[in-house]
């Protein structure tokens, strides 16, 4: 990075000024920062309106960024005194951990090759997360690449550090010099993970992939968590006596990738796990336009239900054991009927309703974690296992709405779009009955205005059978 240079002894020498008139010399940096210091903390908040503290908090944030910037410059300038001494300031002095030092150590040296980004880090314009994310940026596509982007940069000075780690993430995949413009190869090749021990002694499992693998990797480890769900207790007793969510997560995660149990680690039986004809078979529904089959339109829509928009260059890697279902969209965008008159889903009509719902109509659960139930109910309501009839409900939303004794209800606009709701159970409502918001012959409105959205949310959404239709 271009600016002052640091001596031994801690004092800043300024470049030469441009009069020829030689070197000047300016307090000592460590003086500078104990006055800045001072001068932060005899700052006054009292009184002050929420414009005046938006203001602080903006000069703050500039304050900050400075900060981030001489921070990396004494890295830099540390490293070249003496290869290590970065991290053992930044972990004795700053107050860093091990992994934070290595990572400003390791962007300072990469800084140093895109001098644009050195620029607007002097100038207060970077905050030191853009300044990774460039980093790891550069990593994948080059440093040239990264540097010599103005917009990419634009976004790094004007957007908060979480959004222009993803904004960062996407030029890269898109710039990938060994994926050949392939953006899901791009992605592919920014998968990164790591396994460490946290500072409190607990390891720590943290990656990134892309979103093909995910979505499989998800149905895989949501499918594990339902079965110990069921077997710690399942909505007929109380699993989370026995582990919370977020354990049961972690456990699928060590069953899959060790086959051992997470609680005993004796090894797991061959017979241990989701079983029966019920199952759906593990797999993704890729929800893409005929255009884009045809190679006509490369650009066409093309997604992963319960994952989202994936490159179409997906449907590449598809091999002869994929099952290809064609569906029929009406005008308005619905699946015309798919299945027959019986009280189970079939596959079809399955596929039908994860394309119209894409998840939980009540609480957004990926599809993979639904079962399509009837919005009239099979026993109480003689209600058909027609497309229309059925809902995609995950196991938390369909236990809720049987226990609070309520029925889930679609309404249409006038551009067919529908909107969900809940509703007191009454007497017999057929759909358009229902969608009208009329009772049975002619009754009072349905108490259909109450959304489920907020009180649903007991226990853990869990995946049930999904091309089991239930009442």
């Amino acid at each position: 990075m271009t600016g002052s240079r640091c001596d031994e002894q801690g004092t800043v020498e300024a470049p030469a000024s441009s009069n020829g008139s030689g070197t000047d010399r300016v307090p000592a940096a460590r003086d500078l920062l104990a006055a800045a210091c001072e001068t932060l903390r005899s700052v006054s908040l009292e009184g002050l309106d929420e414009d005046e503290l938006s203001g602080v908090a903006a000069g703050v944030g500039r304050v900050t960024a400075l900060a981030d910037a001489l921070t990396l410059r004494t890295a830099s300038g540390l490293e070249k005194l003496r290869a290590g001494s970065a991290r053992e300031a930044l972990v004795a002095g700053a107050k860093l951990s091990g992994r934070a030092a290595r990572r400003v150590t390791e962007t300072a040296r990469q800084v140093e090759e895109m001098p644009n980004v050195g620029r607007l880090l002097d100038a207060g314009e970077l905050r030191l997360e853009s300044v990774f994310a460039l980093g790891s940026a550069a990593k994948q596509c080059g440093a040239a690449v990264v540097d010599g982007s103005d917009e990419l940069l634009y976004q790094a000075a004007t957007r908060d550090a979480g959004s222009f780690s993803r904004v960062a993430r996407r030029f890269a995949q898109r710039h990938d010099p060994s994926a050949g413009g392939d953006l899901l190869k791009g992605q592919r090749n920014s998968r990164k993970a790591d396994l460490f021990v946290g500072g409190d002694g607990m390891g720590v499992l943290k990656g990134e992939m892309d979103p093909v693998s995910f979505g499989v990797l998800e149905q895989a480890v949501d499918e594990r968590k339902d079965y110990l769900w069921r077997k710690d207790g399942g909505r007929d007793g109380a699993p989370d006596a026995a582990r919370n969510n977020g354990q049961r997560t972690m456990d699928a995660i060590f069953e899959l990738c060790t086959g051992l149990d997470a609680l005993t680690h004796e090894p797991l039986a061959a017979d241990d796990g989701p079983t029966g004809w019920r199952r759906l078979p593990p797999g993704r529904i890729i929800a893409v336009t005929a255009s884009v089959v045809d190679g006509t339109d490369r650009d066409g829509s093309c997604e992963i239900i319960g994952v989202g928009p994936v490159p179409p260059t997906v449907l590449d890697s598809i091999s002869p054991d994929d099952r290809l279902v064609g569906a029929i969209f009406g005008g308005d965008g619905q699946p015309l009927w798919l299945g027959r008159m019986e009280r189970l889903a079939n596959t079809a009509q399955y596929v039908a309703v994860a394309l119209r719902d894409r998840g939980c109509v009540l609480c957004r659960a990926p599809m993979h974690r639904c079962r399509l139930h009837h919005a009239d109910e099979w026993d109480e309501d003689c209600g058909p296992t027609d497309v229309e009839n059925l809902v995609a409900l995950c196991g938390s939303c369909h236990l809720w709405l049987h226990r609070n004794k309520r029925r889930v209800v679609g309404r249409v606009d006038e551009l067919g779009v529908i909107t969900w709701s809940t509703a007191a159970r009454g007497g017999r409502q057929r759909p358009a009955d229902a969608a009208n918001g009329l009772g049975e012959r002619g009754d009072d409105p349905i108490d259909g205005t109450e959304t489920s959205r907020i009180d649903v949310g007991a226990g853990t959404a869990v995946r049930g059978p999904p091309v089991a239709a239930c009442g």
